[in-house]
């Protein structure tokens, strides 16, 4: 149920239930380390690597609605696409990141000394970091909120919360990986079971009875999904575009990641695979791509660090 909100705000709210953009990658893979390659849409150049970019080495990549963001070895970010929050406007001296997550048009950066920086959107204040935000060790974002892991394995939201996306459920704690998509905020236990909490109208936080062993997460637009230790894939929520089908027979997946209605698997050996909607050509994997160890999910874009020698 929506909390009790002004006409405008709601009319926001509606907007963003019905058309949000999401993402969540793999962004804090530690293995990285090579150049940018991305497909699907293309409207605001999201999915084309700018020239000055084509050649550099870059650790984590990020998908947002139009726009796309990566961590460069060196501690700095880059950012492409559309610009019209200053989502694809790096701040200025920027330096010592180690990891990035980009929301629908909102950035998250986290820097080596447990810091966080942020830019673009931030009329729902997902942008305005809380006072005396430290110890970070992880960061997520969804359409319009932010979530950081911090090293007591406890989590801290803030951003729009229309849908209780960014109010953390009383005692979360031992938490070891978060993810964030569109109105929703997932959190990875110590003991490989995963919590959920925020939009829920159509199935999104029912997370399968059993759910366990679960290694790494993602949440896209609307749906969700965990990778088990065993290599294979669980998914869950709306599959109007075919998202949360997970392909007969995947395994030996090492990391997912989802964008609004589609969904990526990265597999041991640096192949991806793809499904879910694909009338942008997001699930539909270029020829020859291989050798990737890092993928992403926009809202209708994907992308993929290959790694050189």
């Amino acid at each position: 149920m929506f909390k009790k909100i002004g006409l405008l705000s709601l009319a926001l709210c509606m907007f963003t239930l019905l058309s949000f953009s999401v993402v969540m990658a793999n962004n804090n893979n530690d293995n990285g380390n090579g150049p940018v390659v991305a497909w699907g849409y293309n409207n605001w150049g999201q999915s084309t690597i700018p020239e000055e970019f084509s050649n550099v080495d870059v650790q984590a990549v990020a998908g947002g609605w139009l726009h796309s963001v990566v961590l460069k070895e060196d501690g700095t970010v880059m950012a492409w696409g559309r610009d019209n929050y200053g989502q694809s406007t790096v701040p200025d001296n920027l330096t010592d990141v180690t990891a990035v997550a980009a929301g629908s048009r909102h950035n998250l950066a986290l820097k080596e000394d447990g810091t966080v920086e942020t830019w673009g959107w931030d009329y729902h204040g997902q942008s305005s970091i809380p006072d005396d935000l430290n110890d970070v060790k992880a960061v997520a974002a969804g359409w319009a909120h932010s979530l950081v892991l911090k090293e007591n394995g406890t989590v801290v939201a803030w951003g729009m919360d229309n849908e209780g996306q960014a109010t953390v459920p009383d005692g979360l704690s031992d938490v070891q990986k978060i993810a964030a998509g569109g109105a929703r905020s997932m959190a990875l236990l110590e003991d490989g079971t995963v919590v959920t909490w925020g939009w829920d109208d159509e199935g999104q936080l029912s997370v399968p009875d059993g759910l366990s062993n679960v290694s790494e997460i993602a949440v896209g637009g609307a749906h969700s999904l965990a990778l088990k230790e065993d290599g294979t894939v669980v998914a869950w929520g709306p599959d109007n575009e075919g998202q949360s089908t997970v392909p007969d027979g995947l395994d030996n997946v090492i990391a997912v990641a989802a964008g609004m209605m589609h969904s990526l698997a990265l597999k041991e050996d640096s192949t991806v695979e793809a499904w879910g909607r694909d009338e942008e050509g997001q699930s539909t994997i270029p020829n020859g791509l291989n050798d990737v160890n890092t993928i992403a999910g926009g809202k209708h874009h994907s992308l993929a660090i290959v790694e050189t020698e």
